[in-house]
């Protein structure tokens, strides 16, 4: 059972948290990451609830902001990653459960973390699909997630795609797909995010004139900005995906799981 809560903003816009409700010594909070001012209110809440009485907290935090800036690659860059790291650091939580991250970075800076893969979204996603099917991965940052998944799945079968880059300023100027045939299969891209869906698209027309069947994109994280009408237009037939940024609802196009039945909650929440 969830504890009762009150919050507010203040008109100079600091947020405010009281909590109203007895809890126990062991405390679970569910936090779904909205933007910057989010991150604040979570802090905000756990030092609520540990004036509260709450010695031991958990965080259940799928999407980690930051997670795609895992290095620095510009000169006068932050690492973002590591910057919300701390903070989350800070608060000395008892575990730090994320839901398939970018990298390994992520949990290499998180202390505490505890990193749940995508195994069992997949897993759903693919009985309901039940059709003779590859799995896909889009570059060479996904292939190490991805052929240990495969392996989850009794070994189906994985092509390799990659992004060729201009060398002399790294911008993305073709998509390779390493199979000439695709014999009318299912292709089943899987990746940890979609923002754009840039990727995603020019893969899907490369896995197009390769002779594939239907195109299905199932990523972990999405964050509802990428164009439907350009999605579908690409060759993608459907798109899978959970609620870990948006509290989203299903459409005929795009199938959204809840997030939370993915992690591995224990008692009391918030």
């Amino acid at each position: 059972m969830g504890a009762e809560y009150k919050q507010f903003q203040f008109g100079a816009g600091e947020s405010h948290f009281q909590i109203l409700s007895p809890i126990s010594r062991h405390a679970e909070i569910m936090f779904r990451y909205s933007g910057d001012q989010s991150i604040i209110q979570l802090l905000l809440l756990t030092d609520a609830l540990k004036r509260h009485g709450a010695e031991v907290i958990d965080l259940y935090i799928p999407y980690f902001p930051g997670a795609r800036q895992d290095r620095v690659c510009n000169q006068g860059e932050a690492l973002s990653v590591k910057v919300y790291a701390d903070m989350i650091n800070q608060q000395n939580f008892n575990r730090v459960f994320i839901f398939d991250p970018h990298s390994d970075v992520t949990a290499a800076v998180l202390n505490k973390a505890r990193v749940v893969k995508n195994h069992q979204l997949i897993k759903q996603v693919l009985a309901e699909i039940a059709e003779e099917m590859v799995l896909i991965s889009p570059d060479a940052g996904s292939n190490k997630k991805i052929f240990e998944l495969s392996v989850q799945l009794g070994g189906l079968e994985v092509i390799r795609a990659d992004k060729v880059r201009d060398v002399s300023n790294g911008r993305i100027i073709d998509t390779e797909v390493y199979c000439d045939d695709l014999g009318g299969k299912t292709c089943v891209i899987i990746d940890d995010i979609c923002a754009g869906g840039r990727t995603f698209m020019e893969l899907a027309k490369k896995l197009k004139a390769k002779n594939s069947g239907r195109i299905i994109l199932i990523v972990s994280h999405y964050e509802g900005v990428a164009n439907e009408g350009d999605l579908r237009a690409s060759g993608i037939d459907a798109v899978f995906t959970s609620n870990s940024l948006k509290n989203m609802i299903s459409t005929d196009y795009i199938t959204v799981k809840d997030i939370w039945s993915f992690m591995p909650l224990q008692g009391e929440s918030k």
